[in-house]
């Protein structure tokens, strides 16, 4: 309970992705080749009903970054506070955090702060696959094989039960690719998509044949690493220009409103000789998976909606951490409300942001001007 409560904002965030995934009818397909640019705004606001202090700590002003490869690049151009230190979380993710210049909310207060990003979407394309050019599990390097397919208290690998159905999917298959068929096969065939207020662990997905994006992934996963192949969990955001939408959640102490903006998540598996590759399979339709099971790869969001890597999830327990917020929360009085807005930047120019500079310092001042430079605006 205490870690949770220390990092409820990062596991917040990790909760609104995962419980508010829409399901892939409205979302805009990928066309031609050129760069396209986007804008999120994300706002968080804290609002203490309760008759408790709520004491903030500082990672309650804590906000991603996004990840800056081949695929995309992302910038933050706006912070509604100042920036007090860049960092990186338990998983290896950059993060900011913000002077929020508030300890504690007493009974009947509010705070609010947001942050600002403009981000490059490039066309993705994936390497040639094939089951007969695949490496076999002996392909695989033993380093990341310690590193990504041990259990964990999340990813429990070592389950008999779980351990039992892999190996039976699995047979003597050493191909990876095929034993990845194989597995996104039983998993479409065993498992139905149903949301949940709440994210599951692989074994409540495994017996009670329910599960949504997360739920799945995290199922696929934890079969791979059973029989040796390094897994974890990606989220991000995917553009959906007509998607508005506001959802209450855990008594309505979570409140989420998304325009332009959805939020998925999906695995990303070692794959030899290719290395790792997104295998997505709740993305995909049912048509599609039951004509050939490695679609979930081909036609993965990243691939095939304007999709943006967020963060990855390698080590950290988020289902124990975020059902610890959900009880913090509840028990206190206290919510929590996350607005994330999207749009397509259609000129050459983005939108000039006001930035206002709470402190100003001469390393304030440096962090803000380089955020700005490179985003291609200026102080």
């Amino acid at each position: 309970m205490k870690d949770a409560i220390k990092l409820r904002n990062r596991f917040i965030t990790i909760a609104v992705i995962l419980i508010s995934a829409a399901f892939l009818l409205h979302w805009l397909k990928v066309e031609g080749e050129r760069d396209r640019v986007f804008m999120l705004v994300i706002k968080v606001t804290y609002e203490n009903k309760g008759e408790n202090v709520w004491f903030l700590r500082e990672s309650d002003g804590m906000i991603g970054l996004f990840m800056n490869n081949s695929w995309q690049t992302v910038y933050l151009v706006n912070t509604s506070h100042s920036i007090e230190r860049f960092n990186s979380d338990a998983n290896g993710n950059p993060i900011i955090l913000l002077n929020l210049m508030k300890e504690r909310l007493l009974p009947g207060e509010r705070i609010s702060y947001s942050a600002t990003y403009k981000m490059v979407f490039k066309r993705r394309h994936l390497p040639t696959l094939s089951e007969t050019s695949s490496g076999t599990l002996n392909d695989i390097p033993e380093d990341l094989k310690r590193k990504y397919c041990g259990p964990t208290s999340f990813w429990q690998s070592n389950l008999s039960i779980l351990e039992n159905e892999a190996r039976r999917i699995v047979g003597t298959e050493t191909k990876v690719l095929t034993i990845i068929r194989w597995i996104i096969r039983w998993i479409a065939s065993n498992i139905l998509y149903a949301p949940s207020e709440i994210p599951k662990y692989p074994i409540e997905t495994f017996s009670s044949g329910l599960g949504d994006c997360d739920d799945q992934s995290n199922l696929l996963i934890t079969l791979c690493r059973i029989v040796g192949i390094p897994a974890y969990l990606q989220l991000g955001c995917i553009y959906v220009p007509h998607h508005n939408q506001s959802s209450y959640l855990w008594s309505k102490h979570l409140s989420l409103r998304e325009d332009g903006v959805s939020w998925h998540g999906w695995a990303i598996i070692y794959i030899p000789p290719w290395g790792w590759l997104p295998v997505d399979p709740t993305c995909v339709s049912s048509v599609l998976l039951r004509t050939d099971q490695l679609n979930a790869i081909l036609y993965s969001a990243v691939m095939q909606y304007y999709t943006f890597q967020y963060m990855n999830i390698t080590v950290t327990d988020y289902i124990a951490e975020i059902r610890g917020v959900k009880e913090f929360l509840e028990s206190n009085g206290f919510y929590i409300c996350r607005e994330s807005v999207m749009w397509e930047v259609k000129s050459q120019n983005p939108p000039q942001i006001k930035i206002p500079l709470l402190l100003i310092t001469t390393q304030s001042l440096w962090v803000k001007r380089r955020l700005l430079l490179s985003a291609g605006l200026s102080l």
